[in-house]
């Protein structure tokens, strides 16, 4: 059952376009911890939460994006931005997620997704070539 929920988190972030050995990053923090961290993230997160049948997986996207953004952890969000954009959400759409919080969280939250958004996008339009287009 559990290699089973792994096997569930490696087929669903492929069928976002997202990369499935991404999990697998975590595995040069420590030997023993890395490894540890990747089984957690694909069994439990990707193989479990993630591939519930409740919400599309877009609603489960806007969800992470959204409570990611409000705990102020730019780091994951960047992450995650990206990874919205893979699955083949819009630029406009990601940042409407986070216009959407600003009656609910504040300007100084959404502003602060909104800034990580734009690193992102302005970090793929460097390594696509295109410089800065908006």
């Amino acid at each position: 059952m559990i290699e089973d929920r792994y096997a569930r988190a490696t087929a669903i972030m492929e069928s976002m376009g997202n990369d499935p050995t991404s999990m697998a990053t975590w595995r040069r923090v420590d030997p023993v911890v890395g490894p540890e961290l990747d089984r957690m993230l694909g069994e439990f997160c990707w193989g479990g939460v993630w591939a519930g049948d409740g919400l599309d997986l877009r609603t489960r996207r806007i969800i992470t994006l959204a409570t990611i953004a409000t705990q102020g952890r730019d780091g994951a969000l960047s992450g995650h931005v990206k990874m919205a954009l893979e699955q083949g959400f819009t630029r406009r759409e990601v940042m409407e997620v986070f216009l959407h919080l600003v009656p609910y969280v504040g300007f100084p939250t959404a502003l602060g997704a909104i800034a990580v958004a734009d690193e992102v996008f302005t970090k793929l339009d460097e390594e696509a070539g295109e410089g800065i287009t908006r």
